[in-house]
């Protein structure tokens, strides 16, 4: 008892933060709070792999590996044999990420040689708001990654070789991106640790972006889908634009709230691991391509992309914190860290101390009670064109649409049809929609509503089914 009594806290913690990021993020999801579009696309791809379909996504108009390579997914099939409900997903998702503080808190003791700072350095990481907001931002497979990083992290500063291979074999089943941190991790490795180790990883990660370009692309035609993010006409672009025209550049990265993004993301990871950098610049691709990024998401606490981040901050705090030379030091540094958690905890996360609260409808309120009431009238298997927020709750069926697809196309396939008529959409049988669409999604109606009657209406919400064959 007495060798278990010291982790006590830490287990407090993590179990605080499972408990508090399932219930929250079902409550959501519950309340219509929860959008189709990065929700649906796992939901829907991991409950066809449950019954043996291709993960072609209807929701987004391709094979869900031609998004992104999240093989990773495969791993939540079981989940839906035995509970097959939405939901789960979302617990699974808060458990993986608060798992994440284990390996920290492992090499936090040894590291800085104290439970009690261990413990605190590692509840820096729960209290991340950039975390908290990501996960509560839909489900997304940031959440296996940021367990991995954490895992490949710990073997490679513990010495653990085959940690290390594990966490790695699962971040490249993540994502075609990974090769972001698991080439930085590797160079740090060969530099550090082990040089055969390091020249090992830095081929996986060659290896695996060069093979993840080729299943995208075999999938879609494309090696990769959100290449257009990359600002200046793509990355040659960028790199003129650096050389020749420095100023136009520094004036695009000082722009678009970029520079406080950075400062939140330092800010919440407590700034000590300036100390001692080393361990903390793994992160330095990432957080570049973040930065870089035109699309504004990317450089905003409150999305997925910045999860990634968050743990290889964290370690780098601890690597640097035990670099300092006395205890006293340690000490004040962890405090610090601790203050500065908890201070960005409470301006921009999402404890129940924070500032800020996740608005949403309540699961019981008569809004939800009302869609809940319609969406009975969908056959299990009918094919559906439904409104943003409804999506996620049927989207356990083959064909499911994110209105105003198939009537006009709108974030569909590689988004060369967009404003088409897809030639599919006189094979919907169903809709489920606002009684007051408005603008273009009204006038999307218009031109088909002679073709549909209302079968279920509550509140503002109805059902409308296909007249005729």
């Amino acid at each position: 008892m007495a060798r278990i009594l010291p982790h006590v806290p830490i287990a407090i913690l993590v179990g605080a933060y499972a408990i508090r990021f399932s219930l929250l993020s079902v409550s959501v999801y519950d309340g219509y709070g929860t959008p189709a579009y990065d929700m649906s696309i796992p939901d829907q791809a991991i409950w066809l792999l449950s019954r043996f379909h291709a993960p072609f996504s209807t929701v987004m108009g391709r094979d869900v590996f031609g998004d992104h390579t999240s093989f990773i997914f495969g791993l939540l099939v079981p989940l839906f044999w035995v509970y097959p409900h939405t939901a789960a997903l979302l617990v699974v998702q808060a458990m993986l990420v608060a798992a994440a503080a284990i390996p920290i808190y492992l090499y936090a003791r040894h590291r800085v040689g104290s439970t009690v700072l261990a413990t605190l350095l590692a509840a820096g990481y729960l209290l991340n708001p950039a975390l908290q907001n990501g996960n509560l931002e839909q489900m997304h497979v940031e959440c296996f990654e940021v367990l991995f990083i954490s895992l490949a992290l710990f073997g490679a500063l513990e010495r653990r070789g085959w940690v290390l291979a594990v966490a790695t074999v699962g971040l490249v089943l993540c994502k075609e991106d990974v090769g972001l941190v698991v080439a930085p991790l590797a160079l740090w490795v060969l530099w550090r640790r082990n040089r055969k180790w390091g020249l090992e990883l830095l081929f996986v990660a060659a290896a695996w972006s060069v093979a993840a370009s080729a299943i995208i692309y075999a999938f879609v035609g494309e090696t990769n889908v959100h290449t257009g993010r990359i600002p200046f006409g793509g990355l040659t672009g960028t790199l003129r634009t650096i050389v020749s025209r420095p100023k136009q550049f520094f004036d695009y990265v000082r722009s678009g709230g970029r520079p406080w993004y950075v400062w939140q993301m330092v800010f919440s990871a407590g700034l000590v691991f300036l100390w001692a950098p080393e361990v903390a610049a793994i992160g330095i691709f990432t957080l570049t391509v973040n930065v870089v990024s035109s699309y504004p998401y990317d450089h905003q606490i409150l999305y997925h992309y910045s999860m990634p981040l968050v743990p290889i901050l964290t370690v780098g705090t601890v690597f640097a914190v035990g670099a300092m030379k006395t205890v006293r030091a340690r000490r004040i540094a962890t405090v610090a860290v601790t203050v500065c958690s908890l201070w960005a905890c409470l301006l921009w996360g999402l404890a129940p101390f924070s500032e800020h609260t996740y608005a949403h409808w309540s699961p019981s309120s008569p809004q939800v009670h009302d869609i809940d009431i319609v969406l009975k009238a969908l056959p299990p298997n009918a094919v559906v064109s439904a409104y943003y927020p409804y999506v996620a709750h049927i989207d356990h069926r083959t064909r499911i649409y994110m209105w105003p697809n198939p009537f006009r196309a709108e974030y569909w396939d590689t988004f060369k049809q967009e404003g088409q008529r897809l030639p599919f959409a006189n094979q919907i049988q169903y809709l489920v929609l606002p009684t007051d669409l408005t603008g273009s999604d009204g006038q999307v109606f218009a031109s088909i509503a002679s073709q549909f009657k209302i079968i279920a209406l509550a509140g503002d919400v109805a059902v409308y089914h296909k007249l005729g064959p």
